[in-house]
């Protein structure tokens, strides 16, 4: 059934994403929890998460593995609806070949020579080939969730708004919930062979 095809997908991609990477510490993939809103339905959230996933990760050419959840509360408190997803942190090539995380950028002296190192090697940097890794860019998908949630209030009649920033930035004074919302985290090797 398509439940076997969608686990037989997942499997490929992240065989596919481990095979092409050569260093045993290697970081895979960026790991998101995104909250769900209760006063939509999960068809409402769903299709809001999926437009949201189009329109900020696979536009910029990111592959994306999701995982909706309904968590049950055991003791009849507030639902915990969210999504989980796992984005490689290598881009796709248009030709559907991995690309490149990073790239060197030599180091140069003041006459635009390269500099080598005591042991005769070219010094350099390695630059992000996105900026997926970025605080901007998470602010900014931050930012994008708030308002594609925001919108979806106002069309339903609903006097609620989320914001993305922090209790501090809006000058609030209450003190932060235990729970993550969008909180980045690196994904790296050792933790999936743990997983």
């Amino acid at each position: 059934g398509s439940e076997m095809c969608i686990r037989d997908s997942r499997q490929t991609l992240w065989n596919a994403v481990e095979q092409v990477e050569r260093g045993k510490k290697a970081q895979l993939a960026y790991s998101f929890e995104i909250a769900l809103q209760n006063e939509f339905t999960i068809e409402e959230n769903i299709a809001l998460a999926r437009q949201f996933l189009l329109d900020n990760f696979v536009s910029r050419g990111m592959t994306v593995d999701v995982a909706f959840h309904e968590k049950e509360t055991e003791d009849g408190g507030i639902p915990n609806p969210h999504f989980h997803f796992l984005c490689p942190m290598r881009p796709m090539n248009p030709d559907g070949t991995w690309g490149f995380k990073q790239h060197r950028v030599y180091r140069l002296d003041e006459d635009g020579n390269r500099i080598r190192d005591q042991n005769g090697k070219f010094l350099f940097d390695a630059v992000p080939t996105t900026d997926w890794g970025s605080p901007e860019t998470l602010e900014h998908w931050r930012k994008a969730w708030a308002d594609v949630c925001n919108a979806k209030f106002e069309e339903k009649g609903l006097d609620v708004r989320i914001d993305h920033r922090s209790y501090l930035r809006q000058g609030v004074d209450l003190l932060p919930t235990v729970h993550e919302g969008a909180t980045c985290l690196l994904y790296t090797s050792d933790a999936a062979d743990e997983a």
